[in-house]
């Protein structure tokens, strides 16, 4: 995964991969079919424990959604590599990748529209807390990639402000939650 995290995916050879394994590229070859399911499965690795941080910060984290936001950006960062490889480096690589991909935003509108219907106040907006889970998940692959690859905006914002902007934003895709 460092190797699809310094370089994409077009530029990573099965020989730089299994330069990077201490193998030869036949042994590679002996596991993998090829260099996208090296990728694949080290992304799948990745979405579990992922789906699983998503899963327990919206069931957690208090106030709601600002909090969770920042949390998951924390999350990401401890797992900077990974998290940079599926976020900047994957889309579009395979329809593997893709498919996961798919797979996981899906699971992730399911998850965080509980948590907006959990936390949700009696003055929420009228958006359906699945439209507005869309959006979250759209906030967050956004933001994810800004914040993992330190691009002009999060730059310019400075890492406190991108984070609490990126909160003020959740809070307005989902509603104020219940105090």
């Amino acid at each position: 995964m460092g190797l699809f995290a310094l370089h994409t995916p077009e530029h990573v050879t099965v020989a730089d991969i299994a330069a990077a394994a201490d193998m030869t590229a036949a042994a590679v070859y002996y596991h993998f079919p090829s260099k996208e399911h090296v990728l694949l499965e080290g992304l799948q690795g990745f979405t579990r424990r992922y789906v699983l941080a998503i899963r327990e910060l919206a069931d957690g984290g208090q106030p709601w959604p600002a909090r969770f936001i920042s949390d998951l950006l924390d999350w990401l960062a401890q797992d900077r590599t990974c998290a940079t490889v599926y976020f900047s480096h994957s889309s579009g690589v395979d329809a593997t990748i893709e498919a996961l991909r798919r797979e996981v935003r899906i699971e992730q509108v399911q998850v965080l529209a509980r948590a907006i219907r959990q936390h949700a106040s009696t003055t929420r907006s009228n958006v359906e807390p699945e439209v507005a889970a869309i959006g979250l998940v759209s906030l967050i692959e956004t933001g994810a990639k800004s914040w993992l690859t330190q691009d002009g905006v999060f730059l310019g914002l400075g890492e406190r402000r991108f984070v609490t902007e990126m909160g003020i934003l959740a809070e307005r895709l989902v509603g104020p939650a219940v105090t």
